[in-house]
């Protein structure tokens, strides 16, 4: 929602300028559907509001929920007529986070990636970006009372670090109490090794969480899974993740999608053990294992009970992991799956 346009206006109109701040808490606190829905106001100017603005800037196309009721997807287009995706995820009762996009398509284009495969389209603005979230406030408002958007994590669609200016906007509303207030530590940033992006976000946002979508310490392999790493290699990528961890004394977490034949032996943990090892201490890692998600290529996960002895021999060497529950995988919401097509699930 453009608050600025609509305070411009209302202000135009001779409106008193609490007007605003009523129209602001009845979105962004209470999420209501639409000005109909604000009865503070009166009714005529309810109804000229409603014929001028739009309360959302994009609009969902089709909402799926997984056969779990634990994702929900919900597509959107845009006004230039693109397209994204974004998912609502249960990762504990009555507890919901907002998986949100950055752009249309991504310029990272990791082969692996259902979103990677598509390309760059246009990165989003930041109304389009925080829109997303206000409409999963919405949805939760609709389904009963107790349900809220606790958490947000930019891990859709698109490198965040490559549409930067629009994700600091974002980030700085989300988290601003007069808006959505959600705390800034419920709030995580993924990339896929942007190092320029991650020293910036050091310095701005040290209290956000950040996370590294790895996959590899293997150079040459990752030269072919994440292209980014010929711009950033490993080597800049370390040093970048030292600055982070100098300047925040944050954790830092990453992520690690396993493939079957590439990345997924015990060989493979133990370079992965050591590579941390040479950029800060253990302590200041949390490993997220994710089983490959199926995106119609050729890469494929490995079975379940080599993930478990994966994630057995990083906690033996003294790391911290996590296996990853891949959520909405039916509705192709899991994470690599978005933009993907053959939609599934239930409307």
């Amino acid at each position: 929602m453009e608050l600025t346009k609509l305070e411009a206006w209302l202000k135009e109109k001779g409106e008193p300028h609490f007007r605003v701040k009523q129209i602001r808490e009845a979105f962004y606190k209470k999420f209501v559907p639409g000005f109909d829905a604000i009865t503070a106001l009166p009714a005529p100017l309810r109804g000229e509001l409603a014929r001028r603005f739009r309360p959302l800037s994009l609009e969902p196309e089709q909402v799926l929920v997984s056969a779990a009721g634990d994702a929900v997807k919900a597509s959107f287009r845009l006004k230039d007529g693109e397209v994204i995706e974004s998912v609502l995820l249960s990762l504990a009762a009555e507890k919901w986070t907002v998986c949100v996009s950055t752009q249309v398509g991504c310029g990272v284009r990791c082969p692996f990636c259902a979103t990677g495969r598509k390309g760059l389209k246009r990165n989003l603005s930041p109304e389009e970006i925080t829109d997303q979230v206000l409409f999963w406030g919405q949805y939760l408002a609709k389904e009963g009372p107790g349900r809220r958007v606790g958490g947000v994590v930019f891990m859709g669609m698109g490198e965040p670090f490559m549409n930067y200016n629009a994700v600091s906007e974002a980030l700085k509303k989300l988290s601003d109490p007069d808006y959505f207030g959600i705390g800034q530590r419920h709030i995580s940033v993924s990339t896929a090794g942007h190092a320029q992006g991650i020293l910036r976000f050091a310095r701005e946002f040290p209290q956000v969480n950040l996370a590294v979508s790895l996959h590899t310490v293997d150079e040459e392999v990752r030269d072919k899974l994440v292209p980014m790493n010929k711009l950033y290699p490993l080597r800049k990528l370390a040093r970048a993740m030292e600055e982070y961890l100098r300047a925040t004394r944050r954790q830092i977490f990453i992520e690690y999608a396993l493939m079957e034949g590439l990345n997924a032996e015990e060989k493979n943990a133990r370079q992965l053990y050591e590579w941390i090892k040479t950029v800060a201490p253990l302590k200041y890692f949390t490993i997220n294992l994710i089983a490959y998600n199926e995106t119609g290529g050729k890469y494929r996960a490995p079975a379940r009970e080599k993930v478990k002895a994966f994630a057995d021999f990083l906690e033996m060497l003294g790391a911290s992991v996590t296996i990853r529950k891949s959520l909405g995988n039916d509705i192709r919401g899991a994470c690599g799956q978005l933009a993907s097509a053959n939609l599934k699930g239930k409307k």
